[in-house]
């Protein structure tokens, strides 16, 4: 979802000789929500600090339509960062970006939301200097590929199948060595939620 028509608030603002906006955005990551503009310092908005990258951070140009892809791109050398952006799975988590305007104190005067979509990837590039892309989508890509944005942990599987904690032994395995947990879970039947079907055991060695 993009937005042509500007409040008459920020109009107003930018009608002026000289014109003070800026460029803002959340990404809800795994981690948490990421909080941006492209200025520098720290702005407040919403009772949230946004951080400015400044030269470091890009976005692609904002498109409208079904298919329109806006690429937001960070330039960084921090190793935590980068390890971050690879670790998590970040698809599906709601991005927005805004259009913000100053007034002649550099204090945020209004803010409008342009636009609205999820996260398709986000590729690592290693060569100097390294840097991280989110790539959004339009939230009808969540419609047209919805096993893409599908999540598979135990809370999703639980919310089919209350009585079900197979997927407790996924998420264990992946935080430690396999010769620590008993992989001792109960695994749905398959028969309706909630219904207190026949659970199994599956003893993994």
């Amino acid at each position: 979802m993009t937005t042509r028509i500007l409040h008459p608030t920020i109009e107003s603002l930018l009608s002026g000789e000289e014109k003070r906006a800026c460029l803002m955005g959340s990404i809800v990551w795994p981690s948490g929500i990421v909080r941006f503009h492209n200025g520098l310092g720290t702005l407040r908005h919403d009772g949230e600090n946004w951080y400015g990258v400044g030269e470091l951070g890009s976005i692609s140009g904002i498109k409208e339509g079904d298919d329109s892809t806006t690429t937001l791109t960070l330039q960084t050398a921090d190793a935590s960062q980068i390890e971050e952006a690879v670790r998590d799975d970040a698809a599906g988590g709601e991005v927005r970006l805004y259009l913000g305007a100053l007034d002649e104190h550099m204090r945020l005067a209004h803010v409008q939301l342009m636009m609205l979509g999820i996260v398709n990837k986000t590729p690592v590039k290693y060569s100097a200097p390294p840097s991280i892309s989110v790539e959004v989508v339009s939230l009808t890509s969540r419609w047209n590929h919805p096993k893409r944005y599908t999540k598979y942990n135990a809370a999703s599987q639980r919310a089919i199948y209350p009585t079900d904690s197979f997927f407790d032994d996924v998420e264990n395995v992946a935080k430690g060595p396999l010769n620590s947990y008993s992989g001792s879970n109960a695994v749905s039947s398959g028969g309706a939620a909630g219904n207190g079907g026949d659970n199994k055991r599956l003893n993994h060695k």
